[in-house]
């Protein structure tokens, strides 16, 4: 929790940095501040009108305006009015106009500084390692990325540019009004001290309720993000009420902080109108008794009241204004902390690409925990050649996934060293090593595009004809050919109108056309029937030949292929060898592999006998 001590500390730092994505469009907000000139000029001169109306033309004096003096004699009276009409109307529209064009500039700013701001965090939320993005909610992060970096814009446009327009306008009318009568114009300003009282004691309170509010609707984002994802677990366990009275409860602390925060604000406009309806009826007492005693005519004091009216506007406007700048600061720094917290995988300053050309891969001493004090792997070496196949095996949680995860440097070992051909996975740079690895995974990812698309999702240059034939290659092309569109035809959400190994084809001919010469397999068939089965490994056979390959493997027909075999227990590699050294060694991978193959009835028994020793 902050301490309210640092909150002006950390909102000026806030601003400033929020002021940098003002920079690529100074010239356009400089030219936006000019407008706001001639747009204040239009509205000074806004009253003058009725001003004219009263004290010359009604009063059969000379007409006079910007230097220049109509006479009765000139103009009958109609006439005069008439003129009064059309120089007010004319104000209006040129004040409409200037308006309009100054909204419409200053909007398409702040449009493209939110922007800025939004691709910003997801080009810096993309670059974050696996770790940042398993510990950290999705719908956090997504309401962060959509709903916060609007801040910018609110804070920058609706804040810092509403602030600057209402002080220029209320200089001019400050300087028109003194001009016209002094003591009621620092009668005017005596509400000034008692609107920054109020301004001071509601704004904290409002950005701190506005930083509540929207971490709370995060938390919703975040829940309902995890229900979806999780839905067909609900309603199999039919966990629908429970969930649903979960999503009510964070929905309603949400809808309490908001409300509080309303209730807040409508609070904090009504203290602001009820200063300046104090302020207006108390100039009005006092005017109305100088035009009686003759030291200001009615022309005079409907001027200075139609110009006090504007003045407490611009007034009000940057009360007003100073809860929203509160409440956006507190938004943006929910942005700028998820910037500041940099747990991408560091890439060197020299970082060169990876030159592939036999693509042998080494461990040597690898020591790794996704927390350092409590190690996952530790010392693992071995090498294998290139255009080999490594099968990795082991108990769930012995660090299988972590080992591969290592090899794609979706994070970096805290001891010993990976290379391919001798380089070393931290001296090249990131992009170069995963352009040559190729991913099969068991729970296979497609996007609700085209078929063509998914398969060319790693190589975006790919022509129709590549594509088909890597479709061929992985046994799809018939199926993808009896769907409505063929290569054209728009999958659901996830591929969930295919089925597992339509889903595991398209990712292999994926696979197929990237044409790397790594390739990663995890468990690629392990949820497939035996014909199905028999179909993915004729399409694997083919992408693995000549490609250096790791294998997360428990089926035997993965295992047969492995020319090298690591069992990984107790955080190392256990046993290494091919499929038949393991077995007649007798050790670890013997007795894994006794267990998957063993006879059902054999498995069976030590159960029961648990069974009948319970007490």
């Amino acid at each position: 929790m902050r301490s309210n001590h640092n909150i002006p500390h950390e909102n000026m730092a806030v601003f400033l940095k929020l002021l940098g994505y003002l920079r690529p469009y100074t010239l356009l907000f400089l030219f936006c501040l000019a407008l706001v000139g001639v747009q204040s000029g239009l509205e000074l001169l806004k009253p003058w009108p009725l001003k004219l109306a009263v004290d010359q033309v009604i009063a059969h004096k000379p007409l006079e305006f910007w230097g220049f003096t109509v006479s009765p004699d000139m103009f009958s009276a109609s006439a005069q009015l008439a003129i009064v009409a059309i120089s007010l109307v004319a104000i209006h529209f040129l004040s409409g106009f200037v308006t309009l064009a100054n909204n419409y500039l200053t909007i398409r700013m702040g449009q493209d500084m939110v922007q800025d701001f939004r691709c910003e965090l997801f080009d810096h939320l993309q670059r974050q390692s696996l770790l940042f993005h398993q510990t950290r909610p999705t719908g956090d992060l997504l309401y962060r990325l959509m709903g916060d970096t609007y801040s910018v814009q609110t804070l920058l446009m609706n804040g810092v540019f509403t602030t600057l327009t209402s002080l220029v306008l209320l200089a001019g009318m400050f300087v028109v009004l003194l001009g016209i009568d002094w003591e009621l114009t620092l009668y005017a300003m005596s509400v000034v001290p008692l609107l920054i009282l109020a301004i001071s004691a509601v704004t904290k309170k409002i950005g701190n309720l506005t930083y509540e509010t929207h971490m709370k609707e995060s938390q919703v984002y975040s829940t309902v993000e995890n229900i979806f994802n999780s839905i067909s677990l609900v309603q199999a366990f039919a966990r629908e009420d429970e969930e649903r009275k979960r999503f009510v409860s964070q929905s309603q602390h949400s809808f309490d902080r908001k409300l509080s925060l309303y209730s807040l604000q409508t609070a904090y406009g009504w203290v602001i109108g009820a200063i300046t309806a104090a302020g207006t009826a108390y100039v009005l007492y006092v005017g109305a008794r100088h035009v009686m005693e003759g030291d200001l005519t009615t022309g005079e004091l409907l001027i200075f009241l139609g110009y006090l009216a504007s003045l407490y506007t611009p007034l009000n406007s940057i009360a007003n204004t100073m809860g929203a700048i509160r409440g956006s600061l507190a938004q943006a720094r929910r942005v700028l902390d998820v910037l500041a917290e940099d747990k991408a995988v560091p890439e060197a300053p020299d970082a060169k690409p990876l030159e592939i050309a036999k693509g042998s891969v080494s461990f040597k001493g690898v020591g790794f925990g996704y927390d350092p004090a409590r190690p996952v792997l530790t010392d693992v070496t071995f090498s294998c050649p290139g255009g080999s196949t490594v099968a990795v095996v082991g108990q769930t949680g012995a660090g299988k996934t972590s080992l591969i995860s290592l090899l794609l440097r979706f994070y970096d070992p805290q001891q010993g060293s990976i290379t391919i051909d001798g380089q070393d996975l931290r001296s090249v740079t990131l992009k170069s090593l995963r352009q040559q690895v190729a991913i099969v995974l068991q729970d296979t990812h497609l996007f609700p595009m085209s078929v063509h698309d998914n398969i060319a999702y790693g190589k975006r240059t790919a022509t129709r004809e590549e594509v088909i034939h890597a479709a061929e290659m992985a046994n799809a092309h018939e199926f993808i050919m009896a769907m409505p569109d063929g290569y054209d035809t728009k999958l659901d959400e996830r591929g969930s109108n295919l089925s597992g190994g339509q889903r595991q084809r398209l990712s292999i001919a994926r696979a197929l056309l990237k044409n790397a010469p790594l390739l990663i397999l995890d468990e690629p068939t392990s949820a497939l029937d035996a014909g199905t089965e028999a179909l993915i490994m004729e399409s694997l056979d083919r992408l693995m030949l000549n490609r250096t390959t790791f294998v997360i493997a428990h089926r035997l027909s993965m295992m047969r292929r492995a020319d090298l075999i690591l069992v990984i227990k107790d955080k190392k590699v256990w046993e290494m060898g091919t499929f038949q050294e393991l077995l007649d060694k007798g050790g670890e991978f013997a007795r894994l592999h006794s267990l998957q193959f063993a006879p059902l009835k054999e498995r069976k028994k030590p159960v029961e006998d648990a069974v009948e020793e319970a007490p």
